[in-house]
């Protein structure tokens, strides 16, 4: 599943797109019966939403879906250019920006429907983190959803690491690391992309991030470029060397020529990924769609992500060794609620830490254009997407948590399910990390994420010392980016 960069639409690109809708608009156009559904087929497939599309029409014969499909998460946003001869009702999708927000439908009339036989309306159902990302944050509705439930970390081969040997330290994690380097097995495997998202490395950057400054000071001045003083946007709390920093320094230690497969450098996603999946390293970064979007029942595992060791820096006891660190993270994770090793808000500042994991399902977005003619039947499709029924289709077509839990949990049997499915349902249950509605329009309208786009992973693999960069070099880069397109990136 491949995040996408800001769009540029060329005059080109508007013809091409001009000439496709009119392809697709056939005997319908208009018809407000009929509900052109445009999704992005990512790595969760669409099995899933064929057949609750299809449950739809037959369960009444006032409205029709008619559902397509594309692999290309670019080709989708780009029928948004079209205004009001844009033919597609409903879309399910990444979004690469904001661009078209203020063409998009409140919907907070889905959210407040209740099902007959159910005890909670659609937004009691869906998982609270999820929600609130989609909240605007200046009129407070709902102008988009979400679909799916999907968070991203380091993924481990069951058979090639053993439980014990999970880390539950960043300073844990780089020794595992040292250790399976000298077996002489190059323990990480993963994809090249240099800009979003780092071959994934994004998704744990961010929260070990958040991590180290805190949940509230990653939502509320780094994502929303607002100084101690309420001043937005500033550059100062962009350029901030903050958890960002301590994250680089975390993969440079990681990272090496020496604990990466010769495969980190290949392109193709689904290449890396299906050759992780035959044994060929014993760690990678994914996220919860890896099985299902290689068609695979290998014996992996997510892990919870590593608690940043830099937090103690943080902490009131500034003193802590990783070693009482460890000691700490391991009774949260057996139920402690306190801990005689560190003070209470020592504890709960390392509670936080431990259970944030980056779920990027508020990137994969659900929205309705306001100038659609089938508005009405638009949200009674939305309306029964988030039924029992069809969030079960959802469970048992993937194994995954839904968006939204089940009124009545006791229609999904786990009792099949893998321990990675296993793990991913108990990783909806963490606080988890989101991109959301309220975020600085830098990074809503203009593509801009916490690295300004600027590569990382990558930076680390290169096998010359010469050209090898360290996290010091790599910030010098952010910077230098900040420094010539500041402007860009905060004029709408």
């Amino acid at each position: 599943m491949k995040s996408k960069k800001l769009i540029v639409l060329s005059s080109l690109a508007l013809v091409s797109i001009a000439g496709l809708s009119s392809c697709s608009l056939g005997g319908d156009d208009g018809d407000p019966n009929t509900i052109k559904v445009y999704a992005w087929e990512s790595g969760l497939g669409k099995v899933w939403l064929d057949k609750i599309a299809a449950d739809f029409n037959a369960s009444q014969d006032t409205y029709k879906v008619k559902l397509t499909t594309s692999t290309n998460a670019s080709t989708i946003a780009k029928t948004l250019a079209l205004g009001t001869s844009n033919p597609y009702d409903l879309y399910f999708t990444i979004l690469p920006s904001y661009q078209y927000y203020d063409d998009f439908a409140i919907l907070d009339d889905v959210l407040e429907f209740k099902h007959a036989g159910e005890s909670k309306n659609i937004g009691e159902k869906i998982y609270p983190g999820l929600l609130a990302a989609q909240k605007d944050g200046n009129d407070g509705k709902y102008h988009m959803l979400n679909y799916g439930n999907t968070v991203g970390g380091i993924v481990y081969n069951r058979g090639m690491i053993s439980e014990d040997k999970i880390p539950a330290t960043t300073d844990e994690l780089a020794d595992l690391v040292v250790e399976i380097a000298g077996t002489g097995v190059k323990p990480w495997l993963f994809y090249n992309e240099p800009g979003g998202l780092n071959g994934y490395w994004n998704y744990l950057s961010y929260a070990w991030a958040a991590q180290y400054d805190g949940v509230d000071y990653y939502y509320n001045n780094l994502m929303k470029l607002t100084d101690e003083n309420g001043n937005s946007p500033s550059r100062e709390v962009f350029v901030k060397k903050d958890g960002r920093f301590e994250a680089l320094k975390v993969m440079e230690e990681i990272i090496t020529p020496d604990t990466t497969h010769q495969q980190c450098g290949n392109t193709v996603f689904t290449t890396v990924q299906n050759l992780y999946l035959q044994g060929a390293a014993p760690l990678t970064i994914n996220g919860s769609w890896l099985l299902n979007e290689n068609k695979s029942t290998a014996d992996v595992n997510m892990m919870k992500t590593p608690v940043i060791s830099s937090i103690v820096e943080k902490l009131q006891d500034k003193s802590m060794s990783d070693s009482t660190l460890s000691d700490i993270i391991r009774e949260i994770d057996g139920g402690a609620t306190s801990s005689s090793k560190c003070s209470d808000e020592d504890f709960a500042r390392i509670k936080q830490a431990r259970n944030l994991v980056y779920n990027n399902s508020a990137e994969q977005r659900i929205f309705v254009p306001k100038y659609s003619n089938a508005l009405e039947g638009a949200k009674e499709f939305l309306k029964y997407f988030f039924k029992d029924s069809s969030i079960l289709t959802y469970m048992n077509a993937l194994h995954l948590p839904s968006n939204a839990r089940l009124d009545d949990p006791s229609l999904y049997d786990s009792s099949s399910d893998s321990v990675w499915a296993k793990t991913q349902f108990a990783m909806a249950e963490q606080e988890e990390l989101y991109f959301r509605a309220d975020s600085a329009s830098a990074y809503r309208n203009h593509g801009l994420n916490p690295y300004a786009g600027v590569q990382t992973a990558q930076s680390f693999l290169n096998p010359n010392p010469n050209d090898r960069k360290n996290a010091e070099q790599v910030w010098e880069n952010f910077l230098a980016v900040v420094e010539e397109g500041w402007e860009s990136f905060i004029n709408d």
